[in-house]
């Protein structure tokens, strides 16, 4: 439970947008197609925790690789802890310093819901999920920004909405900003994005 609340922490914005429905489709229609010719990506992210209870901000850095082919995906944070989770397929693992734990997605349907939740957020490949999110579009200087609420009670108790930015011009992820239901808020910010890029196999082992 600990480290799923740890992956949670990742998916944790003050829900706010507007937009005709029209230039909606547009931006989401764009988006998407930039999403399904994504091959691989690679970037650092800062991570910045607000607890509601608590006046401190928890931040944390690390790298993130994605790769479409075989449903790939690694979350590393580095300092000032190192965890990682990765998704490879349908397996995947959870590793801290001291632990490794490894598990098969198809036989825990909550949990293979969060795993293609983090993966599909950072892409962009959510805003078509109708099933999962009702979807809303606006425009704020660069940024394309798309707020998401969960749409079934699964994600719902999970979180309230999730906001994501993207740069209008590459229609990519920069920002994610996500609000629990405890009112608790996560801002992460991609920096150094690189696409299209030849990613080692071996940051998606799972041993």
């Amino acid at each position: 439970m600990k480290k799923l609340l740890i992956i949670l922490g990742f998916l944790s914005g003050v829900c706010s947008a507007s937009g005709q429905h029209i230039r909606q489709e547009e931006m989401v229609a764009a988006i998407d197609r930039s999403a399904s010719s994504l091959k691989t990506m690679q970037c650092d992210f800062t991570q910045t925790r607000e607890l509601s209870m608590l006046s401190d901000r928890m931040i944390s850095h690390g790298t993130m690789y994605y790769q479409q082919s075989g449903t790939k995906f690694r979350w590393e944070y580095l300092r000032p802890y190192k965890y990682a989770f990765v998704l490879n397929g349908r397996q995947v693992m959870m590793q801290s310093s001291d632990r490794t734990d490894i598990m098969d997605t198809s036989a825990n349907r909550i949990f293979r819901e969060i795993a293609g939740l983090m993966m599909n957020t950072l892409t962009g490949k959510c805003l078509t999920d109708a099933s999962g999110f009702t979807v809303r579009m606006s425009v704020e200087k660069d940024f394309w920004i798309a707020e998401l609420t969960p749409a079934r009670r699964e994600l719902s108790q999970f979180f309230a909405c999730i906001r994501l930015y993207f740069d209008a011009g590459k229609q990519v992820v920069v920002k994610v900003e996500i609000t629990d239901n405890n009112k608790d808020r996560t801002r992460i910010e991609l920096k150094n994005i690189r696409t299209d890029i030849d990613i080692d196999e071996s940051v998606f082992t799972i041993r």
